[in-house]
């Protein structure tokens, strides 16, 4: 079925979902996230510290990433009336220009993600053929995904488990 693409006749919500969150820092060092119904609270943007335990600003957005390819995954498989009965995914960013978060002298230049690559390792009964079409066709409905592959060099590659 096609759209009308006169969009002065549809309601509002069918095109757009517009979601709302808030942040305040109380004590002036952590940042607390408010959604519709949760809240969670960030200390740090990113920590090179292997022994900090709390849950950084980056390691929330690649948790981001990573769950909202493999959730659209078992959302389309189950729609499309199949079973992933096995799923996981590892994901890998580099950030350029770690050095200027540190303050170290001499570098200055803006910290930012450069790329990412997924790898979703899947067991699935499909053959090559559907797997790679169910695959990238799921893919195409994650909102995360076509976001930042607008911005960003973003690979995802599927592994069928055997």
């Amino acid at each position: 079925m096609e759209r009308p693409k006169d969009e002065s006749n549809t309601v509002y919500e069918s095109r757009r979902f517009d979601m709302k969150f808030r942040g305040t820092s109380n004590d002036l060092s952590t940042v607390k996230i408010y959604t519709n119904k949760n809240s969670f609270a960030i200390e740090k943007q990113i920590s090179f510290d292997s022994e900090y335990k709390p849950i950084s600003s980056v390691e929330y957005f690649a948790g981001s990433v990573l769950s909202s390819i493999l959730l659209t995954l078992l959302e389309q498989s189950k729609k499309r009336g199949f079973i992933i009965e096995e799923i996981e995914g590892v994901l890998n960013l580099s950030l350029e220009n770690p050095l200027s978060l540190v303050g170290v002298k001499g570098y200055d230049e803006e910290p930012s993600i450069q790329n990412i690559t997924v790898t979703v390792f899947l067991f699935v009964d499909l053959e090559d053929k559907d797997f790679d079409d169910f695959c990238l066709g799921a893919l195409k409905k994650s909102p995360i995904y076509n976001t930042l592959k607008r911005s960003m060099e973003l690979e995802v590659f599927f592994k069928k488990l055997i």
